[in-house]
């Protein structure tokens, strides 16, 4: 990979007045932001795996709530490195500079080619599978279909990307209102099952409680909050980051919290644990046992929250990618932005790209999905133990958020014991999840490792970048972090 330090920066032309980014993302655009990234498929389908580890609705919202309560402290951990280190890099930039450029290297490259392209590819198939439920209501439908309409609202999503740095913005505010007004529709029709006595699944709430899978309870829980960080991905679109990142991120969470709790419980007063572990989708099942006709509404609510969360990972990762691109820890032609619309084309066609390998030819993407999980849960509690390293490092540096010592502590606490169980009672996922870590080593060697590229290869990849900047019109990112 054409690194920075090895000269090859300099090499590949550049407009002399760079692409100079003007921030655009006020409090309302962060939330939405937030919101599209965190609420997508996870509390349509995740309340059956919940319930399936804990056994009961009062342990199930328990592991709700509590997952919740995890990510604040995160959060707030990612809060005060968000503002200490201004940069779109994300944990990216924290594990660089905490621990150098190797775990910085393994984080952007779990990211930007497993994670977010899983990620992107899950949800716009789940998306698909609802959209199709209208004509294949009581069957299958094929999976060639499934899969044509998957890559058209991927070309979608990673066209409205690519035209305009405030088009993602648009698209995931109008996906919020559908989302939310999905949500607010199954709680209101919970609400007042509730008001006319229809409660009794709540008379003994942790009857049939287990404990023992306890640790994949907290997984599943998990999974619908996944996107609380990514905001620190955008930290350079944000308007007054040192404000609105702690602020946006707690909100959100907030929000977040309080909808899958009343959604959750609204779920128990139509629906027996029973029915909703032995149902696919528990928000359509809901649907058909309170008023038929949301039957036909549900699924659009929840493609528009699958499709919102899939422009939302993308909209996030390349930020990550343009700023490990100017550090010469990806190839430089990723830091590229187009001249007039300040967006990273480049990026973007990547991802959309890997996202179609995986969505054509990959069998297994739940799977790697849960190993992927691991890894960045990972990198999550690295980048929490990078916060106490860097206030020894760096004494002196200027941190508008300071949070007690306590909260970094117990979060880290809690990530031990939960990845440290997992990796006792799940050691095949833990040996896909180091196989899948184990291919950035060789892309670290041969990208930022070896310096002394022969001056062929970088001819041909000087050559190579000319020709996409003449072609897609971008130039170089001249911001600094």
């Amino acid at each position: 990979m054409a690194s920075a330090k090895d000269g090859s920066k300099t090499n590949v032309p550049t407009l002399s007045q760079g692409a100079h980014r003007q921030p655009t993302m006020g409090l309302f655009d962060a939330i939405n932001l937030l919101l599209a990234c965190i609420i997508g498929s996870g509390i349509f389908i995740s309340a059956k795996a919940v319930l399936e580890y804990s056994g009961s609705y009062g342990l199930s919202v328990t592991v709700w709530v509590g997952c919740g309560l995890l990510c604040i402290m995160g959060a707030l951990c990612y809060a005060e490195l968000g503002c200490a280190y201004v940069s779109s890099g994300g944990d990216y930039t924290y594990l660089r500079v905490a621990f150098g450029d190797f775990l910085g290297f393994l984080r952007v490259w779990i990211e930007v080619v497993l994670s977010r392209p899983m990620i992107v590819v899950l949800s716009v198939l789940t998306a698909s599978n609802y959209l199709v439920y209208w004509f294949y209501p009581t069957c299958t439908p094929p999976d060639i279909l499934v899969k044509c309409l998957s890559s058209f609202l991927l070309l979608i999503v990673g066209f409205i990307n690519l035209i305009s740095a405030d088009w993602p913005n648009r698209l995931h505010q109008i996906c919020n209102y559908f989302k939310i007004a999905s949500l607010l529709i199954v709680i209101g029709a919970g609400l007042y099952r509730m008001i006319l006595g229809r409660v009794e699944n709540f008379a003994e709430p942790f009857e049939g409680s287990t404990y023992s899978q306890l640790p994949s309870a907290l997984y599943a829980g998990l999974f619908p909050y996944a996107g609380w960080n990514y905001l620190n991905n955008a930290i350079d679109d944000l308007k007054d980051p040192k404000r609105l990142l702690p602020l946006s991120i707690v909100i959100s969470l907030f929000i977040c919290i309080l909808i899958y709790f009343l959604t959750f419980s609204s779920y128990f007063t139509a629906l027996s644990a029973y029915d909703i572990l032995i149902s696919d989708a528990t928000a359509v099942t809901f649907a058909e046992r309170v008023f038929p006709p949301l039957l036909y509404l549900i699924p659009i609510g929840v493609t528009m929250s699958c499709v919102g969360a899939a422009s939302g990972n993308i909209f996030t990762v390349v930020q990550m990618f343009n700023v490990a691109g100017r550090d010469g820890l990806m190839p430089f032609i990723f830091s590229m932005r187009h001249y007039e619309t300040n967006v990273p084309m480049i990026a973007i066609m990547f991802e959309i790209i890997v996202s179609f390998i995986f969505l054509f030819f990959m069998s297994n993407i739940g799977k790697l999905i849960i190993c992927v999980g691991m890894i960045n849960w990972t990198c999550i509690l690295l980048a929490a133990v990078g916060l106490i390293v860097l206030r020894y490092k760096h004494p002196n540096r200027e941190r508008p958020i300071k949070i007690p010592l306590l909260i970094p502590i117990l979060f880290i606490t809690v990530l031990v014991v939960l990845i440290g169980a997992s990796a006792v009672t799940d050691l095949e996922n833990i040996k896909t999840s180091l196989t899948l870590l184990g291919t950035a080593v060789p892309a670290y060697v041969f990208g930022v490792m070896w310096k002394k590229k022969p001056t062929s290869f970088n001819r041909k990849y000087n050559s190579f970048a000319i020709t996409l900047q003449r072609l897609f019109h971008v130039i170089h990112d001249e911001h600094t972090d």
